[in-house]
């Protein structure tokens, strides 16, 4: 088979300090990136870059959104559009900010609309502006298993016919389930599909020239890593996802327990992570280590403990019964005075009921009751309902 070549990417975030997307996706990782570029690229870093592309056109993309506050910043991104054109490349948009898109008529050659929600509601208001503009829309795909992928086909299918334009279907960066792409065809050219693979092989032009797996995470590699090492335990919302996918989706970090200081080791080795001692005091037991990665990816927030049994005794001292399951080498660990049903239930339902009797928090941080408090509002907002 044909490899493809290379996508060149020129990554943007016109803000001189934070973010500068109004939009907050599950699946982005760019946020807090320290390789996410502030402010306008230089044109020698731009000409250095592109030179080296073997198509025929550059994509500006986010990190952040490269139509974002566009009357503030496009005269930073029309600079870097006059850059890619005089050296003959045409240039592709990626953005969310549709009601932008009619400005760049004539001045850029293909537009991808990251579709969501807002987005898709928003499309009437706007279409009858971009006449003349060559538009795909593209569509993030839930980070779930391959047959649940191919359960969603049908309604892609219909999401192209409602467009009337090519969709491009794309693998979630954080998915931790390997896709069969091969089944994730139309018969058409009308709806494609780009793995992450492309995407980690590709160019960037970020804060340094780089390959995509240098900046980007690969998710699916660090959870084959977490879930087969036989010292740590894995728990809180990646083992939920682990246990009910298609009901938890997202998980916003990655929180472990660790037998051994070489987890951390690996990590840090391995997957380009820096952790930091957030442990109350020297002496403090267990410690409490939280770790960034320095390509875009998820926060680890790990426990260094010395005994399994300590780790089955933090799980079984939280305050719901969902919260009472671990992962660890290729096994679920429930609680045994709650029961793997009950567990399970509640996951699966979304119906966390609190544990009244008494819990051993000897393992637990001192601020463990506002812990609790944040945690109580993060399952809230994930749609719990809470049985006190």
């Amino acid at each position: 088979m044909k490899q493809p070549r290379q996508n060149f990417t020129i990554i943007v975030n016109w803000k001189k300090k934070g973010f500068g997307c109004a939009k907050a996706c599950s699946y982005c990782n760019w946020r807090d990136s320290p390789l996410l570029p502030h402010g306008g690229q230089s044109e020698e870093e731009i000409t250095t870059f592109i030179n080296k592309c073997d198509k025929s056109f550059i994509t500006i993309s986010g990190g952040a959104d490269p139509l974002y506050r566009f009357e503030e910043y496009s005269p930073q991104l029309l600079a870097m559009i006059q850059t890619i054109k005089k050296h003959g490349y045409k240039v592709r948009i990626i953005t969310r900010e549709i009601q932008h898109i009619a400005n760049l008529k004539g001045i850029v050659d293909y537009v991808s609309i990251s579709l969501d929600a807002d987005v898709l509601e928003a499309l009437g208001r706007y279409q009858h502006e971009w006449h003349g503009i060559d538009i795909e829309y593209s569509l993030v795909l839930p980070p779930l298993p391959s047959p649940d992928i191919l359960a969603l086909k049908p309604q892609y299918f219909a999401l192209y016919c409602q467009l009337g334009q090519r969709l491009v279907l794309r693998e979630n960066l954080n998915s931790i389930y390997p896709l069969d792409l091969g089944k994730l065809v139309f018969g058409h050219s009308g709806i494609v599909f780009v793995s992450k693979a492309l995407c980690l092989s590709s160019r960037y032009l970020s804060t340094v020239d780089c390959v995509g797996h240098d900046i980007v995470q690969d998710t699916e590699r660090l959870a084959h890593y977490l879930m087969n090492e036989p010292h740590l335990y894995l728990f809180g919302g990646f083992t939920k996802h682990l246990l009910s996918p298609r009901v938890h989706p997202e998980f916003t970090d990655i929180d472990l327990i660790a037998l051994s200081p070489d987890v951390l080791r690996i990590l840090e080795d391995q997957f380009a992570y820096t952790f930091k001692d957030v442990s109350q005091s020297a002496s403090s037991y267990p410690r409490y280590f939280l770790g960034k990665s320095e390509r875009a990816g998820k926060t680890i927030q790990l426990i260094l403990m010395h005994t399994p049994a300590d780790a089955m005794k933090f799980i079984a001292g939280a305050q719901y019964d969902a919260d009472r399951v671990s992962y660890s080498a290729g096994r679920f660990h429930f609680d045994s005075t709650v029961g793997e049903q009950v567990v399970r239930n509640a996951i699966q339902t979304k119906q966390a009921s609190r544990i009244n009797d008494d819990r051993d928090l000897s393992l637990f941080s001192l601020n463990r009751p506002l812990v609790e408090q944040r945690h109580k509002l993060k399952l809230l907002r994930k749609g719990y309902t809470i049985n006190e």
